[in-house]
Parts: C-alpha cells; structure tokens; sequence
C-alpha cells in the first residue's frame, strides 16, 4: 500500500509563479492493477494523510486536492482538512473531475482561491461517465478560516478532482440493470463508482433514480417510480445484500416483485461480495421468490465465416461446414451473411439485395425481402426479426419478422448522413451505428423501441461515442456495454480499439488494410478481417493470421 503522505507532497506540490500557483497533471504515484483487499472493508491502495500543523493555506488547498485519492471511509482523510461547520456538508459523491493539463491555483487576500481545472471526463453522482470536449475547464472556488491557529477550507465545491492513472485504480464499472419494454431482458446501463463499502448502495440509488437519457424510451423499471431506499444505506452480510425499501414498492404486482428482485440481484452481484438480495418495504420482510434463470443477455461466441462458397464455424484448429449453406450461397452470388444463434434462419447480401433462408431438415429456398440497392450487412436480433439497412442518407430502416411481415422505422435525424454499418445488441435494446461519409464518421448508440410484442418501433435519440477519434470504418458490440472499432489514423494505419459506453477506451494495436473487426465473449474472441481477405486473431497482446481467403466473418446473432 502506498502511503500519500502530505498529500503526494512534491509529486504534487504548488508551485507558486507570480501570484499563481500550478498543480502538475501527473506524479510518480505508483498504480497497481486492481483495488486492492475486499470491498466491504473500505480498505484502497491509496491511503492519503490529512494535514499537519502550521501548513499554509497552500498547503492546506493542495492536500485537500490530493486526498480525493482515498474515497475510504467516507473521504475521511480529506474531511480533515475541512472546517468543522463544513466538514460534514461537502459533498464528494456528487461529481468527479478527471483533470488533463496543469491546473493552476489563484489566491486572493480576502483568504478565497479559485482552480482552473481542465478536464478530461466527469462522473456524476450516479455514475454517469461523459467525456468533455478539448480545451474544456472547470473553475472552481474555496474559502479558507482559521480554526485553533490551523488554516481549513470553509467553502468547497462537492467534488473530487482525480488524475487519471488514480480513477484508473479507485473507480470501477458497473452495469445497473433495467428491462426491456417486454420485461424478458435486462438491459445494461454502465457507470461508474468508487470501490467502496458503500458502492452497493450508490448503485441502487442510481437505479431508483432511472436509466440514462439516451436509453430511456427502450427500458423500463419493475420498481415502481418514486421509490427510493427507507434507510439510507443497503447493508452486507455473509454474501448477502439487504435492501429496504419505501413504501412505493407495495404498489409493484406478484410479477413485478420478483422482476424487481431479479434486477436488483443482477446489479448487485458484479460486487465481489454479494451473491444473494434480500428485500424489505419499511423494515418489513418480503417474501419474494428468485428467478434465477432471468440473467443478463450474453451474445452467441459462435463464430463463422464465409469461404470457399459456404459457411463455417470457425474453430482454434478446424472449420466445421454449416449444411445447406452452399446451396443457398450460390443461388444468390451472396459476399456477406447473418445467421441465427440457433443456426436455423439465414441472411445473405447479394447482387440484387438481402435474402432469407430457412436452414435445416426442412429448408426453404432464398426468398428476396430487401431489393433496395448498396445493402449494409444484415442481421437478426434476439426476437427473430431480420434487420435490413442502405447506405443511402434518408432510407427507411426494414425489419422482416420471421413470418415474413415487413415493418419500416427511421433513424431520426441519422437520416441525413449516409449509412457505413449496424448492429443490435444482444438484448435487443440497443443499437451501435456507423454513419457519415469522407473525414466526418461518427460511432453512435441508440435505444431501440418495440411494442408489447417485440416489433422495432422507431429509434432513440443517439449518443455520440465522441471519443472515437481517427477515420471509423467498422462498428460491433464487443460485450454488453463495449463496442469494437476500426479507425483509420492519420498515418494510415488501422488502429483496433474498444470503447465503453460512456467510459474509457482500450487499444489493440494496429491491422494494416483492416476492414472488419468482430468481437465477443468478454473479449476474449478477437477478430479482425482485412481487405486482403486475411483473418487475424488477437492473441497473447499481438495479432496474428489465422485463415487466408476469408470473404466475411460474423458472430452467429
């Protein structure tokens, strides 16, 4: 454990310039991979001091910065340097501050300073990640008093300030879960916490307090709205998470109850120490049966490619032939596919536009359902439906159920760009789209909204993954709040990256002439195709060529 003493001291000191003062943007902290120690016990890697006596205001100012390190005990170390009326109304929780640059601290004779901050990312009290844009900076303003000869901080703004190799360690991800319009799936929604004691109880607080915007119109909760938690904290014991709520929750159905129990328990169990939820209205146990077979979508780590005229699925040493394939392939001259998990209903991209087959004992010859031209690769979502889309700027978006009926929906204002790529998330819920053209490529998120029966209504306002720097050229959900992208940068080189939803980024090296990159399974399969036609698989922090002669490659979906 690194002991912060005098808050990073000279890694972190003030440097005073005339009248000014400037906090560096990085130290020699040393950061470890993983939070260290379980997280009931509060206990951090980093563990910083509180003040000593006769420090100056400077001094004072800095270590009250720094202590933000060490989220324990309720930020007791930074606590310390408040004044005692203060000490217990700051706020920490509300927002963190991940500082790029060098802040630059003034002070004034009236015992007040003020931190020019830029700043990178912010996180908000529940959990929401955003990543700000270049050059965007935050002014911050404290007072000073003394108290017993002592300098302490009177005014403070109710938040943290956090470079980013220490967020790196302190904050983890989280997925805190909602449902679907149909109550079948849980739908992810990613934030981001301290590992604390308490980090049970933000994250129910957070799901009280309702999904993020963009996803909003595609989910709902089967907690009814205005509850919140009656005491004010969810307690752990043995494995087991105690949540009590308001009396709103009575109004929830028998059905609900254990849908709301069921999302409860989903979020609550990524925390190491849980494994189980008990739930109470106003202290009063409930009886509320598990539904155990109700868990987070997880998409099909079946892979397969299109070569030699037929599809496969791909394995470490083998291809193994999928039946009926090849016939259907050569009908329709097809260079791109879709193909079911179940591998029973079939997409093919050919010359004159998307066909769908039956596969198996009682297969069905292609039928044309999309005769539009420039087809984008199709897919099938998790309810059956075939999902079809042009590049061209201002086409409708088709789906085709697998009893053949045909529904049109728009992209709102995507519409206006040309399309480059799609696909739906596992759940259903979600959609990641590539659009634009030239040097103006973007990588969006969108809710998608379906009626009581599952049919694609229309598409939620996108989020921008504004992060996503460098020339996007393809798009795929890598798990189930990450996307895997291509980018081409400004040397020319393909980089491979994957981008958290709202969140942080982590780069696989480069795939010279990348043109398609296809992830699944936590990470773990790793793929990318290349204009050349060779598959490459990342393996052991390098990429290497595992098939030549590979016209595409998919997840079964």
């Amino acid at each position: 454990m690194i002991k912060l003493t005098k808050i990073l001291s000279a890694a972190l000191a003030i440097v005073m310039l005339a009248g000014c003062a400037q906090l560096p943007q990085s130290s020699d902290i040393k950061v470890g991979p993983e939070v260290k120690g379980d997280i009931a016990s509060d206990y951090l890697y980093y563990s910083p001091s509180g003040p000593s006596s006769g420090e100056s205001q400077q001094d004072i100012l800095n270590g009250f910065i720094n202590a933000g390190t060490g989220p324990q005990n309720d930020y007791q170390a930074a606590r310390e340097y408040l004044s005692q009326t203060f000490k217990n109304r700051w706020n920490p929780n509300n927002e963190v501050l991940i500082q790029q640059g060098n802040p630059v601290v003034s002070f004034t004779a009236k015992q007040e300073a003020t931190v020019g901050v830029q700043v990178q990312a912010t996180v908000d009290l529940d959990g929401h990640y955003q990543v700000m844009d270049a050059g965007t900076s935050r002014m911050l303003d404290f007072k000073m008093v003394r108290e017993s000869g002592e300098w302490r901080i009177s005014e403070a703004p109710n938040l943290t300030i956090l470079i980013r190799p220490v967020f790196d360690v302190i904050f983890r991800s989280y997925s805190i879960y909602f449902f679907d319009s149909q109550k079948k799936h849980l739908v992810p929604d990613l934030r981001w916490f301290p590992s604390r004691a308490s980090t049970a109880t933000r994250m129910v607080n957070a799901m009280l307090r309702g999904p993020s915007e963009w996803l909003k119109p595609a989910v709902t909760s089967a907690i009814p709205a205005g509850t919140s938690l009656s005491l004010n904290s969810v307690t752990v014991a043995e494995g087991i998470a105690s949540v009590d709520l308001s009396a709103k929750a009575l109004g929830a159905s028998g059905a609900d109850r254990r849908l709301m129990k069921a999302q409860i328990r989903a979020t609550l169990t990524q925390l190491p120490n849980i494994y189980s939820v008990l739930i109470s209205v106003e202290r009063g146990s409930q009886e509320i049966a598990d539904m155990p077979e109700l868990l987070p979508a997880v998409a099909s780590t079946d892979s397969v490619i299109l070569q030699g005229g037929e599809l496969s699925l791909l394995s470490q040493n083998a291809t193994t032939p999928i039946t009926g394939t090849a016939p259907v392939i050569s009908k329709t001259a097809a260079s791109d596919f879709a193909i079911t998990a179940a591998q029973d209903w079939l997409a093919l991209k050919g010359p004159a536009g998307v066909y769908r087959s039956h596969l198996g004992l009682f297969g069905s010859a292609p039928a044309l359902v999309d005769s539009r031209k420039s087809q984008l690769v199709p897919m099938f979502d998790n309810f059956g439906y075939l999902w079809t889309m042009t590049r061209k700027a201002g086409e409708v978006v088709q789906v085709t159920s697998q009893g053949g009926i045909k529904h049109t929906l728009s992209l709102g204002w995507l519409d206006s760009f040309p399309r480059r790529q799609f696909e739906v998330s596992a759940e259903g819920a979600r959609i990641a789209l590539l659009v634009g053209s030239g040097n103006s490529v973007r990588v969006y998120v969108a809710s998608i909204i379906r009626d009581r029966n599952g049919m694609p209504e229309s598409i939620g306002a996108p989020l921008e993954i504004i992060h996503a720097g460098g020339f996007p050229t393809s798009v795929s959900w890598a798990d189930e709040n990450s996307l895997a992208v291509l980018r081409t940068q400004s040397d020319g080189s393909t980089a491979a990256s994957f981008f958290s939803i709202g969140g942080t980024t982590r780069d696989l090296g480069t795939i010279d002439g990348g043109r398609t990159f296809e992830v699944r399974s936590g990470s773990s399969m790793i793929y990318a195709l290349t204009f050349e036609q060779n598959l490459f698989e990342y393996r052991n922090l390098g990429w290497s060529r595992i098939r030549s002669a590979v016209q595409a490659i998919h997840f079964a979906n």
